[in-house]
């Protein structure tokens, strides 16, 4: 079953009025949020349970670095509207619909090295969504290989069927994907000033939703 993204995992879609308080965040690198890196991006999450399908084309793809091990990549589809909407004062996020995915890549894997097992794991994952201002956060972890090393001008790399589950949530939001299954390609650019905005979308998106019951 393949749902159109702003009803596969929401039932409902009342409308959400959320003020952020004390937002000094600056927007200027958010003209930058316009599409980034090379040959794309895009993810697939399929649910084990339902059938249920989630996907999209993750527009705007943008990395930090740490080092040569350590990565911090920042995908999403919202358009840099959305994007800015998020700390404009009184912010009503119900016109609000995408999905942002926090990749951390905490070990660049060695050639002959590191060793490569199904349940082995190099990066984790925070993939949320948005769905009409109710937000659903789902995390993971999974195996990647980047194509060029942190700290290059882009870095790209793949997920294939990555565990998610729902672990934070709006009161709205209806979860008809957990447990589920990630596949993830994606390329990104370096860019050191827009990576950070993204993440404190992320961070504000979290800090709305509740923490889940484990089942």
């Amino acid at each position: 079953m393949t749902a159109a993204r702003s009803h596969a995992v929401s039932r409902r879609s009342r409308a959400t009025l959320i003020t952020l308080m004390g937002a000094s965040l600056s927007l200027s690198a958010c003209n930058a949020l316009r599409g980034g890196g090379g040959s794309g991006g895009s993810s697939r999450v399929l649910s084990d349970t339902t059938g249920s399908v989630y996907e999209t084309n993750l527009r705007t793809r943008v990395y930090a670095f740490h080092d040569e091990n350590t990565a911090d990549i920042y995908l999403t589809d919202l358009p840099n509207a959305q994007l800015t909407a998020f700390f404009e004062k009184n912010a009503d996020w119900s016109q609000i619909s995408g999905t942002i995915v926090h990749i951390h890549l905490f070990l660049d894997p060695k050639p002959g090295k590191t060793p490569i097992e199904p349940t082995a794991a190099n990066a984790s994952i925070r993939y949320a969504i948005i769905s009409n201002g109710q937000i659903g956060i789902y995390d993971g972890a999974g195996f990647m290989l980047p194509g060029r090393k942190p700290g290059k001008d882009s870095i790209n790399g793949s997920f294939k069927a990555a565990p998610l589950r729902l672990t934070r949530a709006s009161d709205g939001f209806s979860d008809l994907l957990t447990p589920a299954r990630l596949d993830l390609s994606f390329d990104a650019k370096l860019d050191e000033r827009a990576a950070p905005e993204l993440q404190a979308r992320l961070d504000a998106m979290a800090a709305v939703a509740k923490p889940t019951q484990e089942p």
